[in-house]
């Protein structure tokens, strides 16, 4: 019995590299998610008229929070999908929509440029981007547990709340540097983009490593059938 437990975590282990690959999308996620609230001031100048400067920051926090109305919808459309289809397949897929709804939003023209559909389409990015992050948590906590071995389960999915604090930190000395090295225009301007640029700036590397990442989802099923296999005999065996 000890010999096969040895083989059989043995088969299960996952290089390093690749559960750093998932650790990393985790913190890039809520590094981009958490941006947001950090420049939100800037934000609303950008994006919202500037005639009430109160009502225009109450939209753009509005706007913050109505990413969360769609992560319940990403957690259940691509948290199925990591079922159905592979834990790898959704990881990917829900770190591209992070990944294009940065870049979009950092993209996207100002109010004086476009009127009033530079609310709308910050509007959309971020409903994408809790979309998204409602779609990772599930996948990568399931990788990981699959992807571990048994013995170090418990400190493979703890690193993963980790590396999400750890983006907060990250999040929060990026603004401080900004704010201290930048002028109040040039903040206005650009450096609240460049802070979100600076997580898209990973995110072709970031697919690319999930991209590498083995299918743990098969592995899963395979465990989870000896499980079954003996009282399914005892059954049939019955049924006769």
């Amino acid at each position: 019995m000890n010999v096969d437990a040895n083989e059989s975590a043995a088969l299960w282990r996952v290089p390093l590299r690749h559960v750093l690959a998932v650790f990393v999308g985790n913190g890039l996620e809520f590094y981009d998610f958490l941006t947001f609230s950090y420049f939100a001031v800037y934000i609303s100048r950008t994006f919202y008229p500037s005639g009430n400067p109160s009502a225009a920051l109450l939209a753009t926090l509005a706007t913050f929070g109505a990413g969360f109305l769609t992560r319940p919808v990403g957690a259940i459309i691509i948290g199925g999908m990591g079922d159905r289809v592979g834990r790898k397949p959704a990881m990917v897929f829900s770190f591209t929509l992070m990944g294009a709804a940065i870049v979009g939003l950092a993209l996207t023209p100002s109010y004086s440029k476009i009127g009033a559909a530079a609310p709308v389409i910050v509007l959309m990015f971020r409903l994408l981007q809790g979309f998204a992050l409602g779609g990772e948590v599930g996948p990568t906590t399931a990788f990981m547990a699959e992807a571990a071995p048994p013995h170090r389960r418990g400190l493979y999915l703890s690193m993963q709340y980790a590396t999400q604090d750890f983006a907060v930190l990250t999040a929060g000395v990026i603004g401080t540097s900004l704010a201290a090295l930048l002028s109040e225009r040039q903040l206005q301007v650009w450096g609240w983009r460049a802070a979100m640029l600076v997580g898209a700036s990973i995110v072709p590397f970031g697919i690319f490593l999930r991209r590498t990442l083995p299918e743990t989802l098969e592995r899963a099923d395979h465990a989870a059938a000896p499980q079954h296999a003996p009282g399914a005999r005892r059954w049939r065996e019955r049924a006769r």
